[in-house]
């Protein structure tokens, strides 16, 4: 379960952001569906979504968390792919002069195997500057710190790295050359990144495919599949398993009723799914093979655009299925633009989150729980608010008269 991810110096975040799962102790509302109970005494929240305007930086953070995780599970892989001088692909905030010669950072805690973690590091282009990896039990202990290539190892709660340091280069990783060894917390910890889904909410290519194959595969996919197309009330469309086998992985056929004069049922027409159906429809069914990977094993779903070409219903459905079905501690964080998801009745106050660029360019990020008790109350109007500009996040449009005579000409 992730607790919490802060980043410096990537794309648009300049300084040191902070996303924060932790569950406010002083909200009481969403306890027994938003909210997950851990072993330890803080709670952790099911989901957490994000809004702010076009180029905020809400996809940015989310490209940070997925950033983090490829270096983690590749760098001691692409270093062997590559040479010694094989860069990183990162991308610094580019608007200060300072930030282009700065390292950036990523940390992120974490509950693994009922031990909490907290993992990071520093990065530059070419070169590991700072690992570090602590675990709490009755209190947090370091288990390696390491300062480029100066790595310290707790000698009785990190035996495993022991006699390895010199094995490390500084464009690895120590954490992934660990793990490529076999040593078990290493890889319980890239085990927990590897539990990540990240999801476009735009190009479907990416878990297209594992959906299509999933649903030929796997039977109780399958069926949840048809079952939860009821419970989302799309009463006119199904999808017929003995049909399904006939289609390569790159074609899926779904079938719709169809009714005499009277209206009574009379047979199924055949759609070809990529052709004929609806792009929302197309989007939501694909969706459904990482949503359904994320519930059932306890993972985390990352999504950009959860909404986009998804009705309204059908978005609110899709998160209101996660919050109150989900019983295998599984979190979801997603960026969006529709604001009637902005309610009290789908999300607690600390699940929401607002994206938005100072006068300096750099992405700032802040919880609606972050604003004062007489701007935020529980019985908010959240939506409302926010179109208000009460909690910023949004397009600011000046009238200008420029753009009226480019138009149609000057004293018109």
């Amino acid at each position: 379960m992730l607790i919490e991810f802060k980043i410096e110096n990537f794309l648009s975040f300049k300084d040191l952001t902070t996303l924060s799962m932790v569950a406010a102790k002083s909200f009481k509302e969403h306890l027994d569906t938003n909210v997950i109970k851990t072993d330890g005494n803080i709670s952790l929240l099911k989901s957490a979504v994000i809004y702010g305007n076009n180029a905020s930086g809400k996809s940015n953070l989310l490209e940070a968390m997925g950033f983090m995780r490829q270096t983690v599970l590749n760098s001691f892989r692409d270093a062997l792919l590559d040479n010694s001088k094989r860069k990183f692909p990162l991308e610094k905030f580019a608007l200060n002069t300072k930030s282009e010669k700065d390292i950036s950072y990523f940390e992120i805690s974490f509950f693994q195997n009922h031990t909490k973690y907290r993992y990071g590091f520093e990065i530059d282009y070419d070169k590991i500057v700072a690992e570090w990896l602590f675990h709490t039990t009755s209190k947090e202990v370091y288990l390696f710190k390491r300062r480029n290539q100066e790595i310290e190892i707790n000698k009785s709660a990190f035996k495993e790295g022991l006699g390895k340091v010199e094995d490390v280069k500084e464009n690895v990783l120590f954490l992934s050359l660990l793990a490529t060894l076999g040593k078990e917390i290493s890889s319980s910890i890239i085990d927990w990144f590897k539990n990540f889904n990240i999801v476009n909410g735009i190009h479907d290519l990416g878990h297209k495919r594992y959906t299509i194959n999933k649903l030929k595969t796997d039977k109780e996919f399958f069926n949840w599949v048809l079952h939860f197309i009821k419970y989302l009330e799309i009463t006119n469309l199904s999808i017929e398993e003995d049909k399904l086998s006939d289609h390569d992985l790159d074609h899926l056929i779904t079938y719709h009723r169809k009714f005499d004069e009277n209206n009574i049922l009379v047979d199924s027409i055949a759609f070809n799914f990529d052709k004929e159906e609806s792009e929302g429809t197309k989007k939501l069914l694909y969706l459904l093979g990482p949503w359904f990977d994320t519930i059932q094993k306890g993972k985390v779903l990352i999504i950009d655009e959860l909404d986009s070409r998804l009705h309204s219903h059908l978005t609110s459905r899709l998160i209101e299925f996660f919050h109150s079905f989900n019983k295998s501690n599984a979190q979801l964080i997603c960026a969006v633009h529709d604001v009637s998801l902005l309610t009290k009745e789908i999300f607690r106050r600390d699940q929401i989150w607002f994206v938005e660029k100072n006068q300096f360019g750099s992405s700032e990020l802040l919880s609606l729980s972050d604003f004062k008790t007489d701007k935020v109350r529980n019985k908010s109007a959240f939506n409302k608010n926010y179109l208000e500009g009460r909690y910023g996040a949004i397009p600011y449009f000046n009238s200008d008269e420029k753009l009226n005579e480019l138009l149609y000409g000057k004293g018109k």
